[in-house]
Protein backbone atom coordinates (compact mmCIF):
# COMPACT_ATOMS: atom_id res chain seq x y z
CA UNK A 1 0.00 0.00 0.00
CA UNK A 2 1.25 3.66 -1.36
CA UNK A 3 1.74 5.83 1.59
CA UNK A 4 -0.60 9.08 2.15
CA UNK A 5 0.84 11.72 0.07
CA UNK A 6 2.27 14.63 2.56
CA UNK A 7 0.86 17.65 2.89
CA UNK A 8 2.51 21.07 3.28
CA UNK A 9 1.00 24.89 3.69
CA UNK A 10 3.26 27.94 2.68
CA UNK A 11 2.15 31.24 3.99
CA UNK A 12 2.53 34.18 2.08
CA UNK A 13 1.48 38.13 2.92
CA UNK A 14 2.25 41.18 2.03
CA UNK A 15 6.43 41.91 1.72
CA UNK A 16 6.90 38.23 2.26
CA UNK A 17 10.39 36.80 0.37
CA UNK A 18 9.37 35.91 -2.96
CA UNK A 19 12.85 33.17 -3.09
CA UNK A 20 12.29 31.33 0.57
CA UNK A 21 8.27 31.01 -0.87
CA UNK A 22 9.08 29.76 -4.20
CA UNK A 23 11.90 27.88 -3.62
CA UNK A 24 10.54 26.40 -0.88
CA UNK A 25 7.38 25.24 -2.81
CA UNK A 26 9.39 24.31 -5.88
CA UNK A 27 11.48 22.06 -4.17
CA UNK A 28 8.73 20.16 -2.11
CA UNK A 29 6.74 19.68 -4.95
CA UNK A 30 9.42 17.99 -6.65
CA UNK A 31 9.77 15.68 -3.63
CA UNK A 32 5.78 15.07 -4.50
CA UNK A 33 4.50 16.41 -1.17
CA UNK A 34 1.50 18.30 -1.88
CA UNK A 35 1.59 22.07 -0.86
CA UNK A 36 -0.91 24.72 -0.55
CA UNK A 37 0.36 28.50 -0.63
CA UNK A 38 -2.14 30.12 1.52
CA UNK A 39 -2.35 34.22 1.75
CA UNK A 40 -2.58 36.12 5.23
CA UNK A 41 -5.03 38.87 4.64
CA UNK A 42 -4.38 42.17 6.27
CA UNK A 43 -6.85 43.31 8.94
CA UNK A 44 -9.43 45.18 6.83
CA UNK A 45 -9.39 41.79 5.06
CA UNK A 46 -8.19 43.01 1.53
CA UNK A 47 -5.86 41.32 -0.92
CA UNK A 48 -2.27 41.80 0.63
CA UNK A 49 -0.46 44.50 -1.32
CA UNK A 50 -2.99 44.36 -4.12
CA UNK A 51 -6.19 44.72 -5.66
CA UNK A 52 -5.71 41.07 -7.23
CA UNK A 53 -7.25 38.73 -5.37
CA UNK A 54 -5.18 35.84 -3.68
CA UNK A 55 -1.91 38.48 -4.76
CA UNK A 56 1.13 38.98 -2.55
CA UNK A 57 3.72 42.01 -3.76
CA UNK A 58 6.93 40.23 -2.37
CA UNK A 59 9.59 41.98 -0.91
CA UNK A 60 11.36 42.53 -3.91
CA UNK A 61 8.43 43.58 -5.94
CA UNK A 62 7.62 40.20 -7.55
CA UNK A 63 3.61 39.53 -7.29
CA UNK A 64 2.85 36.09 -6.48
CA UNK A 65 -0.55 34.26 -6.27
CA UNK A 66 -1.48 32.25 -3.28
CA UNK A 67 -3.98 28.98 -4.18
CA UNK A 68 -6.43 30.44 -1.55
CA UNK A 69 -6.49 32.86 1.68
CA UNK A 70 -4.96 31.20 5.65
CA UNK A 71 -8.90 31.69 6.80
CA UNK A 72 -10.66 29.54 3.89
CA UNK A 73 -7.94 26.63 3.99
CA UNK A 74 -8.91 26.64 7.60
CA UNK A 75 -12.40 26.60 7.76
CA UNK A 76 -12.00 23.71 4.89
CA UNK A 77 -9.14 21.63 5.35
CA UNK A 78 -7.42 21.87 8.97
CA UNK A 79 -11.07 23.08 10.82
CA UNK A 80 -10.14 20.27 12.97
CA UNK A 81 -6.58 18.90 14.39
CA UNK A 82 -7.05 15.66 12.21
CA UNK A 83 -7.02 18.11 8.86
CA UNK A 84 -4.00 20.14 9.91
CA UNK A 85 -1.31 19.60 7.83
CA UNK A 86 1.85 17.66 7.89
CA UNK A 87 4.45 21.11 8.01
CA UNK A 88 3.42 24.54 8.30
CA UNK A 89 6.03 26.68 6.31
CA UNK A 90 7.02 29.96 7.29
CA UNK A 91 8.93 32.17 4.51
CA UNK A 92 11.21 35.04 5.88
CA UNK A 93 10.65 39.13 4.40
CA UNK A 94 10.66 41.51 7.28
CA UNK A 95 7.73 42.58 6.40
CA UNK A 96 5.68 39.11 5.65
CA UNK A 97 6.66 38.01 8.77
CA UNK A 98 5.61 41.34 10.80
CA UNK A 99 2.01 40.51 8.81
CA UNK A 100 2.00 37.07 10.18
CA UNK A 101 3.30 38.11 13.57
CA UNK A 102 0.50 40.30 13.65
CA UNK A 103 -2.55 37.98 12.67
CA UNK A 104 -4.44 36.36 15.22
CA UNK A 105 -5.17 32.96 12.74
CA UNK A 106 -1.77 32.96 12.34
CA UNK A 107 -0.94 32.65 16.08
CA UNK A 108 -4.08 29.86 16.31
CA UNK A 109 -3.10 27.77 13.27
CA UNK A 110 0.52 27.56 14.67
CA UNK A 111 -0.71 26.80 18.28
CA UNK A 112 -1.98 23.67 17.56
CA UNK A 113 0.55 22.60 15.12
CA UNK A 114 2.62 22.45 17.70
CA UNK A 115 0.56 21.08 20.26
CA UNK A 116 -0.07 17.93 17.87
CA UNK A 117 3.90 17.88 17.59
CA UNK A 118 3.66 18.28 13.54
CA UNK A 119 6.41 20.13 12.09
CA UNK A 120 6.75 23.49 11.65
CA UNK A 121 9.67 25.32 9.16
CA UNK A 122 10.68 28.93 9.11
CA UNK A 123 13.46 30.82 7.46
CA UNK A 124 15.40 33.99 7.87
CA UNK A 125 13.07 36.48 9.79
CA UNK A 126 9.92 34.28 10.36
CA UNK A 127 11.37 32.71 13.58
CA UNK A 128 10.19 36.06 14.92
CA UNK A 129 6.57 35.06 14.11
CA UNK A 130 7.17 32.24 16.88
CA UNK A 131 7.80 34.80 19.24
CA UNK A 132 5.08 36.89 18.76
CA UNK A 133 3.06 34.06 18.99
CA UNK A 134 3.39 33.01 22.63
CA UNK A 135 6.98 32.12 22.18
CA UNK A 136 6.01 29.10 20.80
CA UNK A 137 8.83 26.74 20.50
CA UNK A 138 10.68 28.91 23.28
CA UNK A 139 13.83 27.04 24.93
CA UNK A 140 14.46 25.29 21.24
CA UNK A 141 17.50 25.23 19.59
CA UNK A 142 16.73 27.20 15.97
CA UNK A 143 18.76 30.13 13.79
CA UNK A 144 17.43 32.72 11.94
CA UNK A 145 18.75 35.74 9.92
CA UNK A 146 21.54 36.96 12.22
CA UNK A 147 20.35 40.05 12.91
CA UNK A 148 17.79 38.55 14.67
CA UNK A 149 19.87 36.49 17.14
CA UNK A 150 19.72 38.64 20.18
CA UNK A 151 16.06 39.18 19.79
CA UNK A 152 15.22 35.40 19.79
CA UNK A 153 17.85 34.59 22.84
CA UNK A 154 16.21 37.23 24.82
CA UNK A 155 13.05 35.29 23.87
CA UNK A 156 14.28 32.91 25.35
CA UNK A 157 15.45 30.39 22.27
CA UNK A 158 18.74 28.79 22.02
CA UNK A 159 19.95 30.18 18.81
CA UNK A 160 22.97 28.63 16.61
CA UNK A 161 24.67 29.09 13.68
CA UNK A 162 24.01 26.13 11.48
CA UNK A 163 27.21 24.38 10.43
CA UNK A 164 27.31 23.38 6.35
CA UNK A 165 26.43 19.35 5.52
CA UNK A 166 24.39 17.46 6.76
CA UNK A 167 21.21 19.32 6.92
CA UNK A 168 22.95 21.50 5.11
CA UNK A 169 22.45 25.03 6.66
CA UNK A 170 19.72 24.38 8.48
CA UNK A 171 18.96 23.99 12.36
CA UNK A 172 16.38 21.19 12.96
CA UNK A 173 15.14 20.88 16.85
CA UNK A 174 12.30 17.57 16.73
CA UNK A 175 9.46 19.55 14.73
CA UNK A 176 11.16 22.76 14.42
CA UNK A 177 13.37 23.08 11.06
CA UNK A 178 15.01 26.67 10.83
CA UNK A 179 17.46 28.68 8.37
CA UNK A 180 18.90 31.50 7.84
CA UNK A 181 17.91 33.56 4.48
CA UNK A 182 17.40 33.34 0.69
CA UNK A 183 20.66 31.53 -0.13
CA UNK A 184 19.97 28.76 2.04
CA UNK A 185 16.32 28.08 0.76
CA UNK A 186 17.62 24.71 -1.12
CA UNK A 187 19.00 23.75 2.17
CA UNK A 188 15.97 24.71 4.15
CA UNK A 189 13.61 22.79 1.48
CA UNK A 190 15.46 19.82 1.27
CA UNK A 191 15.41 19.50 4.93
CA UNK A 192 11.94 19.94 5.60
CA UNK A 193 11.16 17.18 2.26
CA UNK A 194 13.97 14.88 3.92
CA UNK A 195 11.75 15.09 7.20
CA UNK A 196 8.37 14.63 4.97
CA UNK A 197 8.96 11.70 2.60
CA UNK A 198 12.43 10.64 3.83
CA UNK A 199 16.46 11.67 2.97
CA UNK A 200 16.33 9.16 -0.19
CA UNK A 201 13.52 11.02 -1.94
CA UNK A 202 15.47 14.08 -1.20
CA UNK A 203 18.78 13.13 -2.18
CA UNK A 204 17.17 12.26 -5.64
CA UNK A 205 15.46 16.22 -5.88
CA UNK A 206 18.73 17.36 -4.69
CA UNK A 207 20.88 15.14 -7.72
CA UNK A 208 17.76 16.65 -10.35
CA UNK A 209 18.40 20.24 -9.23
CA UNK A 210 22.09 19.75 -9.44
CA UNK A 211 22.42 21.01 -5.71
CA UNK A 212 26.05 19.83 -5.35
Amino acid sequence: MMAATKRALALIARGSEEMELVITVDVLRRCNVEVTVALVQEAEGTAAGNTEPLVACCSRGVNVKADTTLQAYVEQQAATDDGLPDAIILPGGLEGAKAMAQAPAVGALLERQARVGKLVAAICAAPTVLAAHGKLFAGRRLTSYPSFREKLQADGYQWEEPAAGGLGRVVRDENLITSLGPATTFDFGLAIGAALVGQEVADKVAAGLLYK
